[in-house]
C-alpha cells in the first residue's frame, strides 16, 4: 500500500468508510415500515409527490367545496394563502427531496478524506470509529421522541390559541368547535409533517456538526501549502450543498408570509427589509454552521504554519544573501539545491500560499450554495412592489 500519508490513486484500495444523515434512524424506519421507502433507494420523489398530494390536495378539494378556492373576500380563499401552498408544494416535497441529495453526496465525501491522505492508515481506525459514534447517534430514539413531542405540543398550542394567520379564515370562529375540516387538516397534518421534517433536518445539521467536530480532532495530515487554500479540506464545503434544498424551503415559507402581509394587508416590502435581510441571514447562519468545527483545526494548523514556513523561507533566503551579496563561501548547503523549494520566487510562493490558507472551512462555494437559495424568495417579496414592466421595458429599450 506504500506510506498511509499518500494520497490513494486507486479507488478500489479505499476502505469502506460510510455513514448516512438520513439513512437509519427512526424516521427512516417508520416510513419503511409504512412503505412509503422501498426496500431497495431512498423513493425521494415518490414521497415527495404523495406529501404534497397528502397536504394540498384535501384542502383544495374541501376549498373548492366550500367556495373558498379563489372567491371570497379579502384574503379569504385559499388562493390568498401563499404559506399554505409554500408548505405542500415547495417546502415538504423539498425536505424529502434533501434526503436524496444527502445520500448522493455523503458517502463519496467522506470516502475522499482517506482518498485524499487527510486520514492516513494510522489515523482510518479511528476515524471508522467516529463514524460509528455518529451512527449510533443518529439512530437513537430520544431525538425523534423529542421532535414528535415538540411538534405534538406546538400543533396543539396553536390549534388551542386559533391566531395562525393561516388557520383563522378556514374557520367559523374562534372556539375549536368552529374548526372546519380545512383548519383541522391543516392544524392535524400539514403543519405537523411539515414541523416534524424541519426539525429532523435542524437535528441532521447538529449530526453534521458533531461529526466534523470530531473528525477535526483527528491528527489530520493537512497540508498549510495546499493550492485550495483549506488545507487539502476544501471538499468538505461541498457538504453545504445538502442543506440547500432546506434553505430555500424554510425561506419559501418565510417569504410567503412576508409576501401575504405586502399583498393582502398592505405592508410595505422596503419597510420591512430589515425582516427580510435578518431572516435571511439567521436562515443562513443556522446551515452553514455545520461546517464551521474544522475552523479549530485549520486555525491551529495556520498559526504553527506561518512560524514554520517563515523559519524555513528566512534560512533559504538568508543563504541565499550570503552567497550572492555577502560573497561568502557558504559550501553547498542542501536547503538551496532542494528541488522541491525551487529557487527563491517558488519558495516564496509556498509561503504566500501558507499565509493566505483559510482558517475558516468556508468559501464563496459554500456561501452560496446556502445563500442563493436563501436569497431567492425573499428577493421575490422585495420584488413585489417594484415596479417590474417599467424596469424591463428600459432594459429592452436601452438594449434593443
Amino acid at each position: 500500500m506504500g506510506n498511509g500519508t499518500k494520497r490513494r490513486s486507486d479507488r478500489s484500495e479505499v476502505p469502506e468508510v460510510e455513514l448516512s444523515l438520513v439513512q437509519g434512524d427512526l424516521g427512516f424506519h417508520l416510513q419503511r415500515r409504512a412503505h412509503l421507502i422501498p426496500s431497495v433507494g431512498m423513493g425521494v420523489w415518490r414521497r415527495a409527490v404523495i406529501f404534497a398530494a397528502v397536504t394540498w390536495l384535501p384542502l383544495a378539494v374541501w376549498a373548492v367545496l366550500t367556495g373558498r378556492a379563489v372567491q371570497g373576500a379579502g384574503d379569504d380563499t385559499l388562493a390568498a394563502h401563499f404559506g399554505i401552498h409554500a408548505r405542500c408544494l415547495i417546502a415538504i416535497p423539498l425536505m424529502v427531496v434533501a434526503e436524496g441529495v444527502a445520500q448522493n453526496l455523503m458517502p463519496p465525501l467522506l470516502k475522499y478524506f482517506v482518498e485524499s491522505g487527510c486520514v492516513t492508515e494510522q489515523t482510518l481506525p479511528s476515524f471508522q470509529r467516529e463514524l460509528s459514534r455518529v451512527a449510533r447517534l443518529r439512530d437513537r430514539a430520544l431525538p425523534w421522541v423529542v421532535i414528535f413531542g415538540v411538534t405534538i405540543a406546538w400543533s396543539t398550542t396553536r390549534a388551542l390559541l386559533g391566531d395562525a394567520e393561516d388557520v383563522v379564515w378556514m374557520n367559523h370562529g374562534d372556539d375549536i368547535a368552529d374548526i372546519t375540516f380545512g383548519g383541522w387538516w391543516f392544524v392535524l397534518v400539514v403543519r405537523p409533517l411539515f414541523t416534524v421534517l424541519l426539525l429532523a433536518w435542524l437535528w441532521r445539521a447538529c449530526l453534521l456538526f458533531i461529526l466534523l467536530f470530531r473528525i477535526g480532532r483527528l491528527p489530520l495530515a493537512l497540508v498549510p501549502s495546499h493550492p485550495d487554500r483549506a488545507a487539502g479540506l476544501s471538499f468538505v464545503e461541498r457538504m453545504a450543498f445538502i442543506f440547500s434544498p432546506v434553505a430555500f424551503a424554510i425561506s419559501a415559507v418565510v417569504a410567503a408570509s412576508f409576501a401575504h402581509e405586502v399583498v393582502y394587508h398592505g405592508a410595505s416590502a422596503m419597510q420591512m427589509k430589515t425582516l427580510l435581510i435578518a431572516s435571511a441571514a439567521l436562515i443562513s447562519v443556522v446551515f452553514l454552521l455545520p461546517l464551521l468545527p474544522l475552523a479549530i483545526p485549520l486555525g491551529r494548523l495556520k498559526r504553527s504554519a506561518i512560524f514554520e514556513y517563515g523559519s524555513l523561507v528566512a534560512h533559504h533566503d538568508r543563504l541565499v544573501h550570503e552567497r550572492w551579496i555577502l560573497h561568502q563561501d557558504i559550501g553547498k548547503p542542501e536547503i538551496l539545491d532542494a528541488p522541491e523549494l525551487g529557487p527563491v520566487a517558488d519558495i516564496h510562493a509556498v509561503y504566500d500560499a501558507v499565509k493566505n490558507m483559510r482558517s475558516v472551512p468556508l468559501s464563496k462555494l459554500s456561501i452560496l450554495a446556502i445563500v442563493v437559495p436563501v436569497a431567492v424568495p425573499m428577493l421575490y417579496v422585495a420584488a413585489l412592489q417594484l415596479p417590474l414592466t417599467a424596469i424591463l421595458g428600459k432594459i429592452a429599450k436601452a438594449l434593443i
